[in-house]
């Protein structure tokens, strides 16, 4: 039999244009056109039926021992209930029993009070040492009433009140995020804040596995942090930090210059980053948890091929062993680096590979190599990796500064004032919620009464009250003011742009006003109405729902929420005139698209399809799009190519990345009767956006991108469930939806895959071997299948050269074969003559 020759390649799927422009933050210089005045927001809460639903504001800058106090009309002591089945403090939204905070509720008659006890949680060595009790240094807490406070009797709430509050910190806390790079490795990274002169990186890990090689989740936000404690790993004078194993390489173990075996190397738990100066010490930032991430990050190189001695460059291995943070292993592919290679002259010349998309290296040592051996290594197929951001940019500081008041009374002034800047209140004295010269809570403003975020003296009384007086009136004037602030807020009218309520997806009151004044390219909206949304969590996951589900909502560059008047910015890439005129053309060119390929009497099942072929046959991705994103660093892409990321790009032009696919799969699912949902997530490590589609109770993936045009293969993850899209390494992420919602979107039948429907899927390497010979055999000269399960390289070279010769051994001297994930392409083409 011949020899058998295979050029390999890898194919890299076309994901990281889901990236948002992250250009410097400015109020976008919009002239709105004139708009439709439409609903007022009470009114859109009468039509979701919310419009009786309760809530409080959030309370900032409490002092670290403050002691909430509730007055209910009922007397609760005559009821049997405990003071837990009424009142708890957690450390997630949700409020559920894990999250659960140590501390010590009471009930009095008819008041019910809730105080910290111990150290809290997150506690900093700091915050130990003092040996009193605290809430502790965690980012925001939330309280949780399950009764009603205002019914006459005991009366349980259908859904519990969940009030937001932080903790006075010393100093403004930064906020953390974290980056993959190209050569996916990860990195802290976090906001300069003024007044700092160094940053505390803390990692918190699970004492029971401190030994434990892989990176397993930890019990966080959603378990009150239990059986855990931060430590101190580093102290930085800089904004980023990647040196986990603190030797200086970066998380990188280099032996020598051509040998790296190593990276993200240290990486475990969970980190924080506090801010030092003058001798104070910010609480803690956010969180970054790593085990959610760790099927992205390559760890190490589980094969020394330089070990080995090869006979010549053709027998040379393609695919290499990679070990991931979480211990799972992964075959990548090798890329030699033939350019500075000196054939030795004792027969045995060292050549050196990188292992794509990572900072791995090493070499193999190969005897009787020519020149022509190094030019076809050269010559070899393989793609470059990418990476990118999915979401728009967040200015949103995780939690308030230590200036912003404890209660934000802006009522009896405008709704919206011109104002950016998020990381305080615009209070000329602002209320520290602490009297400095007693360190206790003083919980009023004492500032310039004009300003909107600070309210007009009260009965309250002057800054000489004392503890007692200030914490049985900060509840109750909180809660004054939230009905007094949504009174007002109700009353606001809200834009009608101009597509109309056609093309809005919102499932509740907030989200229609979200959408409604983003699809008319508002910079400002108020949140006054719904105090349940003034916090950094809530806020960012209705307002990356909104924006993704919304596929006339174009060129959100980022959005910034402040919280001293209570204000949402968003920052566009263009005039609200050039962004109606964009809708305009979309509308009808999407309804134009929906009369062509959707006829009477198609089943759902032939829509999809068809809307499916449409994007394969009339659209191609925008690499220089994405070429143009590599050379900012992902960090912004150039504006003429701020099209391709929106639906605008795909639709009207032609051309466009993943999010600009998914969102006109949207878009024309709509028009067509379809369910579907745009979810983002990874891929292969690489951020991007799919879809997902309802067919009966199932939410199945449908990644339009990456069609026969772009990838090389035809349906690829169509009508896909879970686990065969988390087998193809596309993992979603929560930003798409909101995170108290996400169960309702899970796929597990295989029924309506693409591949089984098809018979196009294999369980083992003989069965690919008899399948691919049956469709050579019938003169197919491209074979496409996808295996069941992950599939060792090297048999499946040797199993696709045996079926090829067993129908024509010529055709080992010209055939291709690529694998995707679990799809392998074999391209067959006789020899020309």
């Amino acid at each position: 039999m011949k020899r058998l020759f295979f050029i390999m390649f890898a194919l890299t799927l076309m994901l990281a244009g889901c990236q948002s422009n992250d250009q410097e933050s400015s109020p976008s210089e919009n002239e709105p056109t004139e708009l439709q005045q439409g609903s007022s927001i009470l009114s859109l809460k009468e039509k979701y039926g919310s419009a009786s639903d309760k809530a409080i504001m959030p309370m900032y800058n409490v002092a670290q021992d403050e002691e909430f106090t509730f007055k209910f009309r009922a007397d609760m002591s005559q009821s049997r209930l405990s003071s837990d089945d009424i009142i708890s403090v957690h450390t997630d939204i949700k409020g559920l029993k894990a999250s659960k905070v140590y501390a010590l509720p009471e009930i009095n008659g008819d008041s019910v009070s809730i105080k910290p006890l111990g150290w809290g949680v997150l506690s900093s060595e700091a915050m130990m040492t003092t040996g009193e009790s605290g809430w502790g240094g965690a980012p925001i807490y939330y309280i949780r009433l399950n009764y009603d406070p205002d019914a006459e009797k005991i009366t349980l709430l259908d859904q519990p009140l969940i009030i937001p509050f932080t903790v006075k910190s010393e100093l403004p806390v930064p906020k953390l995020n974290y980056v993959i790079d190209k050569d996916r490795r990860f990195s802290l990274v976090w906001d300069k804040v003024d007044g700092a002169a160094q940053y505390k990186i803390y990692k918190r890990i699970d004492r029971s596995r401190v030994f434990d090689p892989y990176n397993l989740p930890l019990q966080g936000a959603e378990e009150a942090y239990s059986d855990s404690n931060p430590l101190v790993i580093a102290t930085t004078t800089e904004t980023t930090f990647n040196d986990f194993m603190k030797d200086g390489q970066g998380g990188l173990s280099i032996h020598n210059d051509m040998i790296t075996t190593h990276q993200n190397f240290g990486i475990q738990g969970e980190y924080y980053v506090t801010a030092l100066g003058e001798g104070k010490e910010s609480n803690f930032s956010n969180g970054v948890a790593t085990a959610p991430l760790a099927s992205q990050l390559p760890s190490e190189l589980k094969e020394q091929l330089y070990l080995h001695k090869y006979s010549g460059v053709t027998g040379l291995p393609q695919k290499i062993t990679v070990e991931y943070n979480d211990g799972t292993l992964a075959r990548e592919t090798l890329v030699y680096d033939t350019a500075n290679v000196k054939i030795s002259e004792f027969n045995e010349t060292e050549i050196p590979f990188h292992i794509k998309g990572t900072a791995l290296k090493s070499y193999v040592r190969v005897e009787n190599v020519t020149q022509e051996d190094l030019d076809k290594l050269t010559q070899q197929r393989v793609a470059d990796s990418s990476n990118g951001l999915v979401e728009p940019r967040n200015d949103t500081p995780y939690v308030p500064a230590p200036d912003v008041p404890t209660i934000i009374n802006n009522h009896e002034t405008p709704a919206v004032e011109d104002n950016a800047d998020s990381s305080a209140a615009t209070t000329t004295e602002s209320n520290d919620s602490t009297d400095e010269s007693s360190n206790e809570p003083a919980n009023e403003s004492t500032g310039d009464t004009s300003n909107e975020s600070v309210a007009p003296d009260t009965d309250k009384g002057t800054e000489t009250d004392t503890q007692t007086d200030s914490q049985q009136n900060l509840v109750d004037e909180q809660k004054s003011n939230t009905e007094q602030n949504v009174e007002q807020g109700n009353q606001e009218i809200v834009p009608e742009p101009a597509t109309g309520d056609d093309f809005i997806n919102a499932d509740s009151a907030l989200e229609e006003v979200l959408a409604k004044n983003m699809i008319a390219a508002q910079d400002k909206i108020s949140l006054k109405a719904f105090p349940e949304a003034q916090n950094f969590t809530t806020l960012s996951d209705v307002v990356l729902k909104v924006m993704y589900q919304n596929p006339l909502i174009l060129g959100v560059e980022g959005f910034e929420y402040n919280y001293g008047t209570l204000t949402l910015s968003i920052y566009y890439e263009e005039s609200a005139a050039d962004i109606q005129r964009k809708q305009s053309e979309i509308i009808t060119k999407a309804k134009e698209v929906v009369a062509s390929i959707i006829k009477q009497g198609m089943s759902d099942d032939e829509k999809r399809k068809a809307i499916y072929d449409y994007l394969n046959d009339n659209a191609t991705y925008d690499n220089a799009a994405l070429e143009n994103a590599e050379q900012n660093n992902f960090k912004q892409v150039d504006a003429q190519f701020n099209d391709s990321f929106t639906t605008y790009g795909i639709l009207v032009k032609g051309v466009g990345v993943c999010a600009s696919y998914a969102s006109v799969y949207k878009l024309l699912s709509d028009l067509s009767d379809l369910e579907s949902i745009v979810v983002t997530g990874t891929s292969s490590g690489v951020p991007h956006a799919w879809n997902k589609v309802k067919i009966g109770d199932e939410w199945l993936h449908v990644d339009a991108t990456n069609n026969l045009t772009n990838s090389g293969i035809p349906y690829f993850l169509y009508n896909a469930n879970d686990e065969t899209a988390q087998s193809q390494k596309t993992i979603a992420d929560k930003d798409y939806w909101l995170d108290s919602e996400l169960d309702l979107f899970k796929g597990e039948s295989d029924a309506n895959d693409y591949y089984v429907q098809n018979n196009l899927e294999v369980a083992s390497i003989s069965e690919y071997k008899t399948k691919a010979e049956t469709e050579l055999k019938k003169g197919e000269t491209s074979v496409i299948l996808r295996f069941a399960s992950p599939v060792n390289s090297d048999e499946l070279m040797t199993a696709a050269g045996e079926a090829l010769a067993a129908v024509d051994e010529s055709l080992l001297n010209t055939a291709q074969l690529a694998t995707l994930g679990s799809y392998a392409i074999l391209e067959s083409k006789p020899e020309q003559k």
